[in-house]
């Protein structure tokens, strides 16, 4: 709740602001979320991996040749 009001108050003492992005500032967030997604895709697969790994039995955790 201390959240809520806190983003309220933010809100509501806003001020509008001179401010320029240029073209590449998007593909700059971009090239961000991406790179956030493959190395939340990669510490999943591991993870998955390891579960799996305990699940089945099995005495290697990762499969030869992988690196996690």
């Amino acid at each position: 709740m201390r959240i809520v009001i806190l983003l309220l108050a933010i809100a509501a003492l806003e001020q509008p602001v001179d401010a320029y992005l240029d073209p590449g500032t998007g593909s700059m967030v971009l090239q961000a979320v991406l790179g956030g997604l493959a190395a939340g895709a990669i510490i999943v697969r591991a993870y998955w991996l390891r579960l799996k790994a305990r699940l089945t039995g099995s005495r290697s955790e990762l499969p030869p040749g992988s690196r996690a």
